[in-house]
Formats: structure tokens, C-alpha cells, sequence
């Protein structure tokens, strides 16, 4: 297939095994940059277009082809990977768990991998199994249904009643169908969105949706060890997201949330879970209480926000995967504010047409930003490289609207 080492400019030295940060977007660079300033060697299999690509604290692996999820598993599986034996195989995407879990015992036999049971993770990426898990926990939830025909479809719509929420059945779906979460207002897109899933052969979770805007979104962060205790009790909100109610979050705030914390742990002790974990919750007026929303057994697009706060997961993750010692890191800094500031500038402007946001607000809560997840002055290419890929679709597509008009 084909593989090549970028240069890698950091004067390391392998006295511990490196890390291999697989898939992942701003996750990835944030636990590249955490990793390597510890002194552990990283090397980088994802996008050649991702951020991480251009990190002064990564080296890219070159796969030839399209350097897809299929590559990255084939390069893991085969002899060209031997030089990274002993590494430490640390998956940032719900693509880079799925090759994880669906090649465990082979990769175990050349990388060393998060203690997390592989079956429990592989459910995790299975929406239906996650609500159904949440609800056998006794964590309140959203009403939701399985759909996979046009009959079934048409029950759930009438039950749960519009708006809806639809999510890809399986996480790594999302790249065929082109959406992780779509708000659905009416029956016509309800049908578009679902005869399009149903072509590329994927199944859909219908859910339904909580009145109210994304400031009502929580999440809690965790490390079970190998008795289930907790080395991390990490809770933070949003405020923004973009697209509004479907997309990742723009403006995060860190902040102690202790129901969200309680019923998070209770969440994953239910499951008998090891190792990283992040579930996300929404507040319901209608009930008053927290309802899940999504779970994740890998790093989220946040993590340099937690680093922030005081907690380093990635390096919590590594040390416990190399049986290195690791005590708890229970407590963290409030009120930091993480933000995408391109995204969050479309979330605003959103916000203000429809009248639930004004510019001094948005200006105001600006101010009080304290990172970006893409730039650092030590480390400011990944920034550039994001920037520059964004102005080009951008320019693509006027080209091309402006083509199509003329």
C-alpha cells in the first residue's frame, strides 16, 4: 500500500512507547499537543486535509490513495505498521473506535489498547442500544424509535410528533449519509432524509426533540479505572452550536453540573465501562430534568478545553494504557470559555434573525474567550491549514453557484 513518516521536528526520544492518534479532527490535535509536551513521541494516521497533518507536535503518516478509514485499517493490519509495534493506539473519531473494535484482537496482538470491553464500545456507537442501555439504567430519556422501513417510519413520526431528531443507527454511518444529527420540521424532509439514508443501506433513529435552545446542552467527562472509580469528574455547557439544535458545538464553557455528573457515572457503572468516557445531555423544561442525548467512548472535538481547565485526558488515558501511575484528577477550573469563533460568528447571526440573540451579547461573550481549538503561537500552522481549506470551499462554491447561474 505504501507509507511514509513525515518529519517529525520535536527532539524526542523513545524511552515510552509513542501514540498513534487515529481519525479525529480538532480531538486529534489537541491530543497530539498534549501527548508530545509529556515527552511521548506521536505519529499521526488520518486526513491528509486534518489539522493534525500540519502539527509541529505530529508526525503524519502518508498512506497513498485517499487515505480513507478503510486505509488507515489496512495500514494498521498489515506488516508496513510493524515499525509502531508497542504504541499506544489512541482512536479520535467514531470511524477510528469502529476499526478498533472490529479488529481487537489483531491489533491487540501489535498495539496496546484502552481497557474499555470492545463489544461495549461497538454498542456505543449504536444509537438504539445507547438509549436502550440509558433507559435500563434508569437515565431519563427522549421518546425515540428504530426505523428501517417506510412503515415504521410513518409510526415513529406519528408517536413522537414534529419536530424530530434523526441520527444515523450506527455513529460511522454518518459518512454515507453526510449528516451526524439532522433536525427534521416537517414530513417532506422527514421522507427526503430517510429515502436517502435508505438508499445507501443505513438505519436511522428517529428522536424526539426537546423545546428549547442549545444552551441547555451539558456534557460530563470520565476515566474509569479497573475497579470502575472515577479519575475524572470533568461537566461543561454549551451555549451555541452550529448548524443550530443539529450541529457540534461552537461556544463551551467549563462549570460544575453535579446531576449531570451523578447521572453520567450512574450511566456508565450501569455498563460495567472502563476506561474514557463522555456523555451529553439536554436540560427538558417540560419535566425538569436532564435527558441523555449522546455517548462517546473516545476524546470529543472539547478536549483542549479540559486540558485547560486542569485535566489532561489524553495523558490520563496514556498513562493508564502503559500502567504508568496516574491518580485522580477530580477537580478543575470553572468558567473557561472554549470557542470556534468562524462557527460561532454563523450560530450569532442565526440567533439574531430570529431575535434570541443581540451583537452587543454575542461581542461581550467574545471577550471572555480563553482558547481556540486550531491555534497556538507555538504551534500555528494547523490554523492556517483549517483557515485556508474553509476560504477554498468557500470559494468552490461560489464558483460553482456562480456557474451554474450563468
Amino acid at each position: 500500500m505504501g507509507a511514509h513518516l513525515g518529519p517529525y521536528p520535536m527532539n524526542i526520544q523513545r524511552a515510552v512507547p509513542p501514540a498513534i492518534v487515529l481519525g479525529g479532527c480538532q480531538n486529534a490535535l489537541s491530543v497530539a499537543r498534549n501527548l508530545t509536551r509529556q515527552g511521548i513521541e506521536v505519529v499521526a494516521l488520518n486526513y491528509p486535509y486534518e489539522a493534525v497533518r500540519f502539527s509541529r507536535f505530529a508526525r503524519y503518516i502518508r498512506l497513498e490513495g485517499d487515505a480513507s478509514p478503510a486505509a488507515w485499517e489496512q495500514y494498521l493490519l498489515s506488516d508496513e505498521s510493524q515499525r509502531l509495534r508497542g504504541s499506544v493506539l489512541l482512536p479520535c473519531s467514531d470511524e477510528a473506535v469502529s476499526i478498533v473494535v472490529n479488529n481487537h484482537e489483531a491489533l491487540s496482538r501489535k498495539f496496546l489498547l484502552e481497557e474499555t470491553d470492545p463489544e461495549t464500545r461497538r454498542e456505543l456507537l449504536d444509537k438504539f442500544a445507547t438509549y436502550q442501555h440509558a433507559r435500563n439504567a434508569g437515565i431519563p430519556t427522549v421518546g425515540y424509535s428504530l426505523v428501517r422501513t417506510r412503515d415504521q417510519l410513518d409510526k415513529a413520526a406519528s408517536v413522537l410528533g414534529f419536530p424530530l431528531i434523526m441520527k444515523p443507527l450506527y455513529s460511522p454511518d454518518r459518512l454515507l449519509v453526510k449528516f451526524k444529527t439532522a433536525f427534521i420540521a416537517d414530513s417532506d424532509e422527514l421522507i427526503r432524509r430517510f429515502s436517502a439514508a435508505a438508499e445507501a443501506g443505513v438505519g436511522v433513529v428517529l428522536m424526539e426533540y426537546i423545546p428549547g435552545g442549545d444552551d441547555r446542552l451539558c456534557s460530563y467527562f470520565t476515566y474509569l479505572d479497573e475497579r470502575g472509580n472515577p479519575l475524572v469528574h470533568f461537566t461543561k455547557r454549551v451555549k451555541r452550536r452550529y448548524p443550530l439544535e443539529s450541529g457540534d458545538g461552537t461556544y463551551h464553557v467549563t462549570d460544575w453540573i453535579p446531576e449531570a455528573a451523578d447521572l453520567g457515572l450512574r450511566f456508565f457503572r450501569h455498563l460495567n465501562f472502563r476506561g474514557l468516557g463522555n456523555i451529553e445531555f439536554k436540560w427538558d423544561e417540560r419535566d425538569r430534568t436532564l435527558k441523555v442525548i449522546e455517548v462517546n467512548a473516545r476524546f470529543t472535538a472539547s478536549d483542549c478545553l479540559l486540558t485547560k481547565s486542569g485535566v489532561n485526558l489524553a495523558l490520563i488515558t496514556y498513562n493508564k494504557i502503559t500502567h504508568r501511575p496516574q491518580l485522580p484528577v477530580l477537580g478543575f477550573k470553572k468558567s473557561l470559555v472554549l470557542c470556534r469563533p468562524i462557527e460561532d460568528a454563523l450560530a450569532a447571526w442565526s440567533l439574531r434573525k430570529a431575535g434570541r440573540l443581540r451583537l452587543s451579547e454575542w461581542l461581550a461573550e467574545l471577550g471572555r474567550v480563553d482558547l481556540l481549538p486550531f491555534f497556538e503561537w507555538r504551534d500555528p500552522m494547523p490554523a492556517v491549514a483549517v483557515l485556508s481549506r474553509r476560504i477554498w470551499r468557500l470559494g468552490d462554491t461560489l464558483f460553482s453557484s456562480n456557474s451554474s447561474a450563468a
